[in-house]
């Protein structure tokens, strides 16, 4: 590997260990930290949790987690001198709660992510190294979430506020998260809804392979 230059970049510890955020990241993340054009050490480990909570919670809910709903919820704000960025509630309208109140001593220990040849495209799609320009965004106002959105936000909005740290520490219990999310019946029936879409769009693509198309000649 000598002479070769290799992409990387920089990922505090502590949002491995302590969050448990992985690489590769997923889509929803590498499309949330192209949109604040921020590259991953330029958030805050509370930024992160929040990030890593909304993913767990659509996973429960069987959906795919969207960049558009997250800053309904969250506003993105720029620190010292735009190379830091936070993200945020939006007053009133709190869907997750802040891991913990501090971190300290965070920022002196970090690891180097590399991608080598066994995943070419690991680090692909999202900024890697710190930017000056990252993006303070306002929250998405919910007239301009697409109408699927929508219906989303109005349920995570009737079923309250959730903490970051029990989401997270659950991620694996799929029964006491179970428990946990789905006090609020109104989550508990939009899993039920999601699952039965899945099964439906299931249906219709097999349908084809279960009957093929027989031409008719005259």
């Amino acid at each position: 590997m000598r002479g070769r230059t290799v992409p990387f970049f920089y990922f505090y510890q502590v949002v491995f260990k302590s969050i448990g955020v992985r690489v590769p990241f997923s889509r929803f993340k590498r499309e949330l930290l192209t949109e604040i054009n921020a590259a991953p050490a330029q958030l805050y480990p509370n930024s992160w949790a929040f990030v890593k909570a909304f993913d767990i919670l659509f996973g429960f809910l069987g959906c795919a987690p969207s960049v558009d709903i997250f800053l309904h919820f969250f506003e993105v704000k720029r620190q010292r001198n735009n190379l830091w960025v936070t993200i945020s509630n939006v007053p009133g309208r709190v869907l997750l709660t802040p891991f913990q109140n501090s971190f300290t001593g965070w920022k002196g220990r970090f690891f180097k992510v590399c991608c080598y040849d066994l995943v070419p495209s690991a680090l692909d799609g999202f900024p890697l190294y710190r930017v000056r320009g990252t993006r303070a965004l306002k929250s998405k106002a919910f007239k301009k979430l697409n109408p699927n959105d929508q219906v989303v936000c109005r349920v995570l909005a009737e079923a309250g506020g959730f903490d970051s740290a029990t989401l997270i520490s659950l991620e694996f219990n799929a029964e006491t998260l179970e428990k946990y999310i789905c006090t609020s019946d109104c989550l508990s029936n939009f899993r039920s809804r999601s699952f039965l879409n899945l099964c439906m769009f299931c249906l219709v693509v097999s349908l084809p392979c279960l009957f093929p198309l027989v031409q008719v000649r005259r």
